[in-house]
């Protein structure tokens, strides 16, 4: 029991640190689309490279955040329902609509890594000192890889899943014993 317990602890913790660093990444990309914005607007001086960044950074944010979402459980749910039942019967209906969830994840976590791994694995012309780097690059100018950031996809697909699995340990417990975990 110590070892699930130090996993859920592991997993939440990691998910936490994910999430407060996607308080950086978000406020890199609000930054960035101010600077744009400004040199466009302002100056007539747009730049190459501020969108695609802006664009890329909102991205990892998007797909890191997920299980950081789901530690705090703020994702969707119908509250007129759950909200008012009791502790017990909320865990049952989590038990429920987790086919779902696990379903969905997995599939998730399947495509993301086959759009990141068809990224990474792209032959792209790039070379440094004549050796080929494969990896997807963009098609500006600028031309940023764009495989490390698909990357950020599955591995926050991952982390829902993992925390999909504690919230699923969580929910079996109070579902038998009618009492959180301590």
């Amino acid at each position: 029991m110590e070892r699930l317990k130090k996993f859920m602890t592991a997993v939440e913790k990691t998910n936490i640190f994910i999430g407060k660093m996607m308080v950086g990444v978000t406020l890199l990309a609000v930054f960035v689309i101010t600077f744009e914005v400004t040199m466009r607007y302002l100056f007539n001086r747009p730049t190459n490279w501020g969108h695609e960044l802006m664009t890329l950074l909102f991205g990892i944010q998007y797909a890191m955040a997920a299980g950081y979402a789901h530690y705090y459980r703020a994702h969707v749910r119908v509250d007129v329902i759950y909200a008012s039942r009791p502790l017990r019967t909320r865990a049952f209906l989590d038990l429920f609509t987790a086919v779902f969830f696990f379903g969905f994840t997995l599939v998730l976590l399947w495509t993301c890594w086959d759009f990141y791994w068809s990224s990474q694995t792209m032959l792209a012309g790039t070379e440094i000192f004549g050796i080929v780097i494969p990896g997807e690059r963009s098609l500006t100018d600028w031309a940023p890889a764009y495989y490390p950031v698909k990357f950020m996809m599955p591995l926050g697909a991952f982390m829902l899943l993992l925390q999909g699995i504690v919230w699923l340990i969580r929910d079996i417990h109070i579902a038998i014993t009618g009492k959180e975990m301590a």
